[in-house]
């Protein structure tokens, strides 16, 4: 059971355990999906990547990769989250590449089931990938009750059923942003 202290910072050595722990099992997801033709849903993690500082990136990063990791061990879904690795490939402030790695993920989006909405703010980018979910009429579910609304919003905004978002009832990780995770 996840506790109110789960809303602080992490402390060091839990993250530090949970870091060691998400690198072993992504690659046992990674052995999972590519050995078998599983009949798991696949869910696209959607949090924030572009950030004003490199160290805010590189956090952020770390913050899809550990979604992914908590998604698949406790959700039982498998996670996609371009953002936790088209960053060592791509350049965000080069214009073509940002463009590709978008384009990416919205074709990555297109193969999912549903859509996790991380964190506690939204980008830009997770506005479009959330649009694109409404076109799509993929279900969304946001983790963070603030979020949540806002959300709602941006579904009615783009023509979709407000009813398509979903709150997740219990609290978990999902909706701490990379400050919280990583300290």
């Amino acid at each position: 059971m996840i506790t109110t202290a789960m809303e602080t910072t992490m402390d060091n050595s839990a993250i530090n355990r949970i870091i060691t722990k998400w690198k072993d099992q992504l690659e046992s997801q990674y052995l999972y999906i590519s050995q078998t033709t599983s009949n798991l849903e696949r869910a696209y993690i959607c949090s924030p990547c572009t950030a004003a500082a490199a160290r805010e990136v590189q956090r952020n990063v770390q913050a899809a990769r550990f979604y992914m990791w908590w998604t698949f061990e406790n959700m039982n879904v498998i996670a996609r989250a371009p953002h936790a690795y088209l960053p060592i490939l791509l350049s965000d402030k080069l214009p073509a590449e940002r463009a590709l790695a978008l384009r990416f993920g919205l074709e990555l989006l297109e193969q999912s089931d549903l859509v996790y909405v991380c964190g506690k703010v939204l980008s830009t980018g997770m506005k479009g990938e959330i649009a694109r979910a409404v076109e799509l009429n993929i279900p969304i579910i946001v983790f963070d009750a603030e979020l949540y609304l806002k959300v709602r919003k941006l579904v009615t905004r783009h023509g979709g059923d407000k009813s398509q978002v979903t709150l997740h009832a219990e609290p978990c990780y999902l909706s701490l942003t990379a400050e919280e995770i990583l300290g």
